[in-house]
């Protein structure tokens, strides 16, 4: 006999003990007590209560009145940081940077695919005079490429902590 049966065995005892016990359980025990009703409130209770209504604070006095509050700023009122002014030029010579980056980046990917064009001879590539592997090329394009996102990333920051408005940019 193996011990998976001898366990099976027993579970099933215990099981039929419990079920025994429950029935015999259930009909002794008692049923529970009913709720007692709900309290309703009248007008007679309100009346009762009114002479401590200052207790609560429904009488209580403000601090301060909304005549004393200090005047919200004003759209004409001057932002913190620079201006708008500083911000779309500062955009205009970032947009001329990245100009540049990407005609950089256009010659690198016009370089790259004149060396993916060149035919092979018995294996090996042509040598020109003064050229560079293709390898240096792509890590050359992506660097351009980290160097004109990073610029970007920068402006549009500087300009977020300084409250430069984002159509200030464009």
């Amino acid at each position: 006999m193996s011990v998976r049966i001898a366990y099976l065995g027993q579970a099933m005892r215990l099981s039929l003990l419990l079920a025994a016990a429950v029935e015999a359980g259930a009909d002794e025990a008692p049923r529970p007590a009913a709720r007692p009703p709900a309290r309703v409130y009248t007008n007679a209770d309100l009346d009762r209560v009114h002479p401590f209504a200052a207790e609560t604070g429904v009488s209580s006095v403000p601090a301060v009145t909304p005549g004393d509050a200090p005047p919200a700023e004003s759209p004409e009122a001057p932002r913190r940081g620079r201006g708008e002014d500083y911000w779309r030029s500062e955009a205009t010579r970032v947009r001329e940077r990245l100009r540049a980056l990407e005609e950089r980046a256009a010659q690198l990917r016009a370089r790259i695919s004149e060396r993916a064009k060149e035919s092979e001879v018995f294996g090996r590539r042509r040598a020109s005079s003064g050229s560079t592997s293709v390898t240096s090329l792509r890590a050359s394009l992506a660097a351009v490429e980290r160097r004109a996102q990073k610029t970007q990333d920068d402006l549009e920051e500087r300009a977020r902590r300084d409250g430069a408005l984002p159509g200030w940019l464009r």
